[in-house]
């Protein structure tokens, strides 16, 4: 109990900017197996956003560890890590995190009534104004239940109000590709995936000389858009065939295939893919040496 006391402490501490739940975060959390695949990149966390560009190592533990790991453990179920969280941030007095929290709590199953007891208790264990402090807090949460609860349309409605995002160049620390699906230096930039209904994702993947992708398949296939250098491209049993600045590659859904820079030239592709049920990429073993080798244009 005094680690996760500590965990809930560390989650209060680290969100004084902003609010972090689980709600942002279980998105995300299944696609950490994918890494940095072309194609399957997924959209930032919220710990990613908030904190990413000045202390990406804090925004990984946020979400591995916090929402990941202890929001997942099944020791507690997820309405009694509600309610236990929601007390922690009533005692630390964080009223911006206790909404979003108390919003949760609602609907991980805790009551009302349990919230507003649970105010009452803490005021003669963790101060008076703490507690008349969540007070407000709670009657916003409620509110806000009650009015989406009298026009369940609201949450369509929302989903109508859009606006244009740009992702502008820098603004994204770039990652290195991952050595159980990348052979060779592999650099990701320019993530992004686009919210439901929508379904693509990608980013924009430079390959170092002899660097490329291990075998892999995608659900709804993917399209690449070299940029720069030169590349290469294969499915299996099929032979190398070579990319170049302005060629468009379509990978139909299902075809095993590799694809990367030639052993003399670098290679920067734009790759986009769609995800089904939530998955884009399905990656299988790296590509070696004298597969690399022997198929490639002397």
């Amino acid at each position: 109990m005094k680690s996760f006391s500590r965990a809930m402490a560390l989650s209060a501490a680290i969100l004084a900017h902003g609010v972090i739940t689980p709600v942002h975060a279980q998105e995300k959390v299944s696609s950490m197996s994918e890494k940095s695949a072309p194609g399957s990149i997924q959209q930032p966390t919220r710990a990613q956003q908030l904190m990413g560009d000045i202390d990406p190592k804090l925004a990984e533990l946020t979400d591995k560890v916090l929402f990941g790991d202890v929001w997942e453990r099944k020791q507690l179920s997820k309405r009694d890590r509600s309610l236990v969280t929601v007390a922690a941030l009533i005692s630390l007095n964080r009223p911006d995190q206790l909404r979003s929290h108390m919003a949760l709590a609602l609907q991980n199953g805790v009551t009302r009534e349990e919230l507003v007891e649970t105010i009452t208790q803490l005021a003669f264990y963790t101060g008076w104004p703490n507690a008349v402090s969540a007070v407000p807090v709670a009657r916003d949460v409620f509110r806000a239940a009650d009015a989406a609860a009298s026009h369940p349309d609201q949450g369509a409605q929302a989903q109508d109000d859009r606006t244009i995002t740009v992702i502008h160049a820098g603004s994204q620390p770039s990652t290195h590709g991952s050595a159980d699906h990348f052979t060779g230096s592999v650099q990701v930039d320019s993530r992004f995936q686009a919210q439901a209904p929508a379904r693509s994702g990608g980013g924009i993947v430079t390959f170092e000389p002899g660097a490329r992708t291990a075998w892999h398949t995608h659900p709804l296939g993917q399209t690449l858009i070299v940029t720069a250098g030169i590349g290469l491209v294969q499915q299996w049993g099929g032979p190398v065939q070579v990319i170049k600045p302005g060629d468009i590659v379509w990978i139909p859904p299902g075809v095993k295939h590799w694809h990367g820079a030639t052993r003399t030239s670098g290679m920067t592709h734009i790759a986009i893919a769609e995800a089904l049920d939530g998955k884009s990429v399905d990656w299988m073993e790296l590509v070696m040496d004298a597969q690399y080798l022997g198929g490639q244009p002397r």
